[in-house]
């Protein structure tokens, strides 16, 4: 991975294709298996503990949960997602892939890695505040990151983060403890990259007299903190928070700056997860990665057709060396919109000690001697994804009914053209949030004639 240090985020999962599954134990099975979930049967030992994930039409009935309860296996349940994460050991897993459930596919429960690497008025963010008078009031974002440190004085818990839940992940996803805490004023313990992504959203710029307020400064955040890791399982609870709660806390945007390499399969549980919630009406954002500048690197998660993919843009409006690119004619893989990705100022968590540490030569060149203490710099997919879920949440201001499908349209439909760059590496191009929020505006206004 290029330019990427562990905390780079966009939880980088390895998406294999599907294949047979065919252990050195087992006869190949009609079920779908990831490629990697064979591969780590065949090292472990049978008796080895091993989580997976099953995918299902539906979510699961009551007999299919019976099932594979039979195989010896402790389950997890989601209320919002057709998947259910499965511990046993590798033998049970394997006897369970040789019994040809009734299910669409089976993955790993893998690590995944954070993608990491005054960019408002270059898309045109401070004329949508003057000129138009949007700044994200009414809209809620959720975040799915390492945290959101809500001490901050720019992301204050209560009024700015109105929700913030920390993932226990260690406590264990099949154990009898709760899963998450809520309520939590700081859930942005050691990493710092959820609070960096948060700022840029929606941060107040209280620490700095505006200067680095979010590209919707009066969106809400709805934090869900996963910490420095994080496995596909606990992915799918964020997901499944943001999906349960949906109503309550009025979330229209989920902002994901994590992905992973490999394959694009809609099967996958995240792209399971992500489908489920654009269904319902949110507008799911995913980094494109930061495996550049080859060819075929695109975060999978990302290309999916009901995301919106965010390639990392520099401030001269070049695409970033780092910025994964797609498959040249495919018509899948490749980013749908560019954003400023590089060299982004926003907030620092007070606890985030590795962003901190990584941002901390480029802050002094940066950031005046006074703000340092409050933002630091950083650059990848990561920080391009953020300035489009707060474009998202002045469009929405604009338009409450956008569907996020239309969101998609209109981002494509405005965005500024990059000479010299194909679809699959830039999308439509930089993005233009001025023109972007307008015709949302305008759509709004077509829609009451």
């Amino acid at each position: 991975m290029k330019l990427l240090s562990k905390l780079s985020f966009v939880f980088i999962l390895v998406l294999a294709s599907f294949l047979p599954f065919h252990s050195n134990k087992a006869e190949a099975s009609v079920l779908k298996v990831d490629v990697q979930l064979v591969d780590l049967l065949d090292r472990v030992k049978d008796s080895t503990e091993t989580e997976a994930i099953i995918t299902y039409e539906t979510n699961p009935t009551i007999d299919q949960l019976d099932l594979l309860k039979s195989f010896g296996l402790t389950l997890k349940t989601f209320s919002e997602l057709p998947v259910v994460g499965v511990q046993g050991t590798a033998l049970q897993i394997e006897n369970l892939i040789n019994s040809q459930i009734d299910a669409v596919s089976i993955h790993p429960n893998k690590d995944l890695e954070y993608l990491l690497r005054d960019s408002r008025e270059l898309v045109g963010v401070e004329r949508v505040w003057q000129d138009l008078g949007y700044t994200g009031k009414g809209t809620t974002v959720a975040v799915i990151d390492s945290g959101v440190d809500g001490t901050h004085p720019d992301l204050p818990f209560g009024s700015k983060v109105i929700q913030n839940v920390q993932l226990l992940v260690g406590g264990g996803l099949f154990g009898d403890s709760g899963l998450y805490l809520e309520n939590v004023p700081n859930t942005d313990t050691s990493s710092g990259h959820g609070t960096h992504v948060a700022g840029t959203i929606a941060g107040l710029g209280e620490a700095s007299d505006g200067l680095y307020k979010g590209v919707a400064p009066d969106a809400k955040i709805v934090g869900i903190g996963a910490g420095e890791g994080i496995s596909v399982l606990w992915a799918l609870e964020g997901f499944n928070y943001a999906i349960e709660h949906q109503q309550e806390y009025g979330i229209d945007v989920i902002s994901n700056s994590w992905g992973t390499t490999g394959e694009y399969d809609p099967n996958d549980p995240i792209n399971v997860a992500s489908k489920t919630a654009h269904d319902k009406g949110m507008t799911v954002t995913f980094a494109a990665g930061n495996s550049g500048p080859e060819d075929n690197t695109l975060n999978p998660y990302s290309a999916a057709p009901w995301v919106i993919s965010v390639a990392a843009g520099t401030k001269d409006k070049q695409l970033a060396d780092f910025s994964s690119r797609g498959v040249a004619g495919d018509p899948l893989l490749h980013p749908d919109i560019t954003a400023p990705g590089v060299d982004i100022v926003a907030t620092k968590s007070s606890t985030g000690f590795f962003i901190n540490t990584l941002g901390a030569t480029k802050d002094i060149n940066y950031i005046a001697p006074q703000h340092i203490p409050f933002y630091t710099t950083a650059s990848g997919t990561s920080m391009a994804t953020p300035h489009i879920s707060g474009i998202i949440a002045l469009m929405e201001e604009a338009n409450p009914g956008l569907t996020p499908d239309e969101a998609l349209n209109l981002l494509q439909n405005t965005a500024e053209p990059m000479a010299g760059y194909e679809y699959h590496e830039v999308g439509a191009g930089y993005v233009d949030a001025f023109k972007a929020v307008q015709q949302a505006e305008q759509g709004a206004a077509a829609a009451v004639k």
